[in-house]
């Protein structure tokens, strides 16, 4: 006789336990899987969790490292760095600080301002350190000219002489009917003790044939250490007459006494004189 164990679930009171058996089985596995799912989606959720904190920690580090090489991780993180370098490219920027070199184009604009636009103010000759005393080189003829030298505080240059000019009152006399007066001046020739010119002024009655007067070769300033500074700027002249060479006037100051200006005569006009004012680079531009 064949067993049937269906007929001995059916009938047997004790096959009810095992019965339950596969069910329990069942019902035990349906937990584990539910488990297992469970416990997958977890660490799924962790690995995620943590790729991402792992990404932002990165991210972190390298906004943090700006952009340092030393950096680890994957290529993900080297493309970060990347990135960054171009914020390092930013420090290109900081290039710009080259800029701040501008800063050194503001300074030389500061120093080319200072030392170009502010020039130093003009001193009476008077007070030109080592200044002992001053000659006027007027030619009247000879193969020279004659050297009239005055004290720096003489009377000769710190007075005015009125007009009209005489044999009795002149500073300077070259051939007859010719007198000058030399005096510290303003860049027109008018008298000033403080000025920072030296004038000559004076008359000459003869017209042509007669060659034109006041033939200054140079007015030279004499220093203590035996040093000499001739003119450097014709400030201004007045030419007179029919032998009048205005053009000569820059020969006052070419540093050579063979040459020298003729300011012509003022026979015609004598209430006028004729004038040469020089200015000197030491009380012009003293250091």
């Amino acid at each position: 006789m064949e067993f049937d164990p269906m007929a001995y679930i059916r009938w047997s009171p004790h096959a009810l336990p095992l019965l339950a058996l596969p069910l329990l089985a069942s019902g035990c596995s349906g937990d584990d899987g539910d488990s297992r799912g469970d416990d997958t989606v977890t660490a799924s959720a962790t690995a995620t969790t943590t790729a991402s904190t792992s990404s932002s920690t990165t991210d972190s580090t390298t906004d943090s490292s700006s952009g340092s090489d030393g950096s680890s991780g994957g290529s993900s993180t080297t493309g970060d760095t990347t990135g960054d370098t171009s914020t390092t490219g930013d420090t290109s920027t900081t290039g710009d600080t080259s800029t701040t070199g501008d800063t050194s184009t503001t300074g030389v604009e500061t120093t080319t301002g200072g030392t170009t636009g502010v020039e130093p103010e003009p001193i009476p000759v008077h007070e030109i350190p080592g200044l002992k005393s001053i000659t006027f080189w007027e030619r009247s003829g000879g193969d020279a000219p004659t050297a009239y030298t005055f004290e720096v505080l003489g009377p000769e240059l710190t007075v005015a002489l009125p007009d009209p000019l005489t044999d009795q009152s002149h500073d300077i006399k070259g051939v007859s009917t010719e007198f000058y007066d030399v005096y510290y001046s303003d860049i027109d020739g008018v008298f000033d003790l403080n000025g920072s010119y030296l004038t000559i002024a004076g008359a000459f009655g003869h017209t042509l044939p007669a060659g034109g007067g006041l033939n200054l070769a140079e007015i030279s300033l004499n220093y203590a250490d035996d040093s000499v500074e001739y003119g450097s700027y014709v400030a201004s002249f007045v030419a007179l007459g029919d032998n009048a060479a205005p053009d000569s006037a820059p020969k006052s100051i070419d540093g050579d006494l063979q040459t020298h200006t003729t300011m012509g005569n003022n026979a015609l006009e004598p209430d006028k004189r004729l004038r040469v004012t020089l200015g000197f680079e030491s009380s012009l531009m003293p250091q």
